[in-house]
């Protein structure tokens, strides 16, 4: 892990809250609040550039690293079709006992600048022998 990126934007990106995806979301979860769950939940951070480009960013070693935590604070809900505006940081690093721990926020924003989730990821990867 690049420790050194800490407090810099990894990445950047424009993209849509597409109402497919929130209707195929809908579907799979097969519930009643099953509409609502999927404008909150339609994105997992990290991997909305797609998961090469977070891992070559971040330097992260898929062999040596876990999940360590997922959080998601909620403005608003992803209305359908909006445009959306995704930056991603890394908030924190620090090693421990020959561990790397990195902190992830991956920031969503209308294009005027409107907050509308914030989704707080932790990664701890295991440092080279």
């Amino acid at each position: 892990m690049k420790g050194e990126l800490k407090g810099q934007v990894l990445l950047k990106t424009q993209t849509r809250a597409h109402a497919v995806k929130m209707a195929e979301l809908q579907d799979m979860l097969g519930t009643a609040s099953g509409k609502d769950t999927a404008r909150l939940a339609l994105f997992f951070g990290p991997c909305v550039m797609g998961e090469a480009a977070f891992v070559q960013a971040l330097g992260l070693n898929l062999d040596r690293a876990l999940l360590g935590g997922h959080a998601i604070e909620f403005e608003r809900p992803f209305a359908p079709d909006e445009p959306l505006h995704v930056e991603m940081r890394l908030a924190d690093y620090s090693e421990k006992n020959g561990m790397q721990f990195g902190t992830i926020e991956t920031r969503f924003t209308t294009p005027n600048g409107e907050e509308i989730q914030l989704q707080t990821t932790t990664f701890i990867e295991r440092m080279a022998a």
